[in-house]
């Protein structure tokens, strides 16, 4: 089996304005484009009365904002929940600029989780700016991406046919980056799902496809992740860095690339911040065998962990291929996890990507402790 989806690549800006402005008519106030949520303007917004008619319940105002000074022309729709209140509505603001340099996304999140929690609690949703065509569109967008899993040209077409919309070019490269992230992560669950499936089958994926699984749809790693209960994989600058390392309770560290020409800090580094230190000369290369190191490493910390209280940190360069495999060796030794359902639980909290040689190394393990389990 193979564990590489075709690449996915959405609508470029231009196609999207291309099929977003084709064929066009005219839009009333009000329009509900989902079940139950509905995109208007400002004159919809301000009219209770169908509002009421319609059961809204809920508001989301893309253009909330103060009101412009003196005669000038105004952006914003500036109602607020003081608006509302002799209507049984509950209001949420957005204080967004219909500007291509308008950085929307951080709302995507938010108003989509509001959406949601409205339309589950049986409510109504009146999503609005002043035109009732870029900032409302869009965040209905991002909700149907977020929420419904709807990519982004199918978000469109399904809301295309109920109102004429046209979010600017900055609010449709936004919503294309989140159909990309949205898209990794479909992605990396089903390979979790295929991974799993092989695990069921006590199957040991083919070193292939150990690869596809770990090099595709990754994301940027931070200096440090918690990939199982107190126990981390981190970096060089988080094994160097001990007020972090205090911060985040560590009581052990396992250097995976200790030694005078890598990474040489030692039990001595740490005298002053109580740790207890475990050093593994290796080199982050195919050849070499790091295999014979995977049950000392492995029983530090089980140990370490067993004691209450105390907290793991297992680097080396870069957190990405000698502290992974080790980590990997030590749940399939202590926790009886199959090397793929190893892989599916750290990569759900940190992209790790151990090198050829170790991938092999570790499904050889796998095949040891298969023929142990069997034996006993």
């Amino acid at each position: 089996m193979s564990l590489r989806d075709p690449p996915y690549e959405p609508p470029s800006v231009s196609e999207l304005q291309e099929f977003l402005l084709a064929d066009r008519r005219p839009t009333g106030h009000v329009n509900q484009v989902w079940p139950n949520v509905y995109i208007g303007n400002e004159a919809a917004a301000r009219d209770k009365g169908a509002l009421h008619s319609l059961g809204i319940t809920h508001i989301v105002n893309a253009a909330h904002g103060p009101p412009a000074p003196g005669n000038g022309p105004c952006f914003y729709v500036n109602t607020g929940p003081r608006f509302y209140r002799d209507m049984n509505v509950d209001y949420y603001g957005v204080e967004a600029d219909d500007a291509t340099n308008f950085i929307l996304s951080p709302y995507f999140y938010p108003t989509a989780r509001y959406i949601r929690a409205a339309l589950a609690m049986g409510g109504r949703v009146f999503v609005h700016c002043l035109m009732g065509v870029s900032r409302s569109a869009t965040l209905v967008l991002a909700f149907l991406m977020i929420t419904e899993g709807l990519r982004l040209q199918e978000a469109v077409a399904a809301v295309r046919p109920h109102r004429d919309i046209c979010p600017n070019p900055g609010f449709l490269l936004q919503l294309r980056c989140l159909d990309m992230s949205l898209e990794r992560e479909r992605r990396r669950k089903r390979q979790a799902q295929a991974l799993g499936h092989l695990a069921e089958q006590g199957e040991t994926p083919s070193l292939t496809e150990l690869r596809e699984i770990l090099w595709t749809n990754r994301k940027p790693v931070g200096s440090v992740n918690e990939v199982w209960p107190k126990l981390y994989i981190g970096d060089e600058s988080v094994a160097r860095d001990k007020t972090r390392l205090s911060s985040l309770g560590v009581t052990h560290v396992l250097n995976a690339a200790a030694g005078q020409h890598r990474i040489n800090t030692g039990q001595t580094f740490y005298t002053d911040i109580e740790v207890v230190y475990h050093g593994v000369e290796a080199a982050d290369h195919p050849e070499f065998n790091l295999q014979p190191f995977f049950n000392s490493a492995a029983q530090f910390i089980d140990s370490a962990l067993k004691e209450n209280g105390q907290k793991v940190l297992v680097h080396c360069a870069m957190g990405v291929s000698r502290s992974g495999a080790l980590v990997l060796a030590y749940l399939m030794i202590h926790q009886g996890l199959t090397l793929a359902e190893a892989i599916v639980a750290v990569r759900l909290c940190r992209d790790i990507g151990p090198n050829s040689g170790f991938l092999e190394q570790l499904r050889k393990l796998e095949l040891g402790l298969h023929t142990q389990s069997r034996q006993t």
